[in-house]
């Protein structure tokens, strides 16, 4: 997969629906990754870390509920080791993988101090915002053609030949 989609079911499904349908309209289905719908069933959740080291781009969908505290100590998902989107955007910031915080529901970028050491780089990211109609396929057009940069520069890089002297 080209483009990879992380974000939270209970906070962004519905927008993050109409990002994925958006994006496979341009980009064709076999380059876009969205967890439920591109797991096979069976396999284990080291698929998903397989698939961050496959992808071109990385989009981290933050709603505003993304970072939300659960339980008594009022701690974040995202401070445990194991939260699967925690996973996915440790692993791609790791590979060096452009991260792109894709920004929904009036959300905005994390805070660093709000955020575990292994995702301080996010806070730093240039998010795109995709707001609700009227505004979203003019947002989702912007995001569409950064993604193609994107990708492109990725193809570029890779196969650039190396000169030896």
């Amino acid at each position: 997969s080209k483009i990879l989609i992380s974000y939270r079911r209970e906070d962004s499904v519905d927008v993050t629906g109409r990002i994925y349908i958006g994006l496979i309209q341009e980009f064709g289905s076999g380059t876009i990754f969205k967890d439920v719908d591109s797991i096979p069933p069976g396999v284990d959740f080291e698929y998903l870390d397989a698939q961050v080291a496959k992808c071109e781009v990385f989009l981290a969908v933050i709603g505003r509920e993304w970072m939300k505290k659960r339980g008594s100590k009022g701690k974040s998902r995202l401070e445990d080791p194991g939260d699967f989107v925690r996973i996915e955007v440790e692993s791609a910031l790791k590979r060096d993988i452009p991260v792109i915080p894709v920004l929904v529901s009036g959300a905005a970028i994390p805070p660093i101090d709000q955020l575990p050491p292994s995702l301080h780089d996010l806070s730093y990211r240039h998010g795109v915002v995709v707001r609700p109609d009227p505004d979203f396929h003019r947002d989702m057009d912007r995001l569409i053609e950064f993604l193609k940069q994107a990708t492109r520069e990725r193809v570029d890089q890779r196969t650039e030949p190396s000169i030896t002297v």
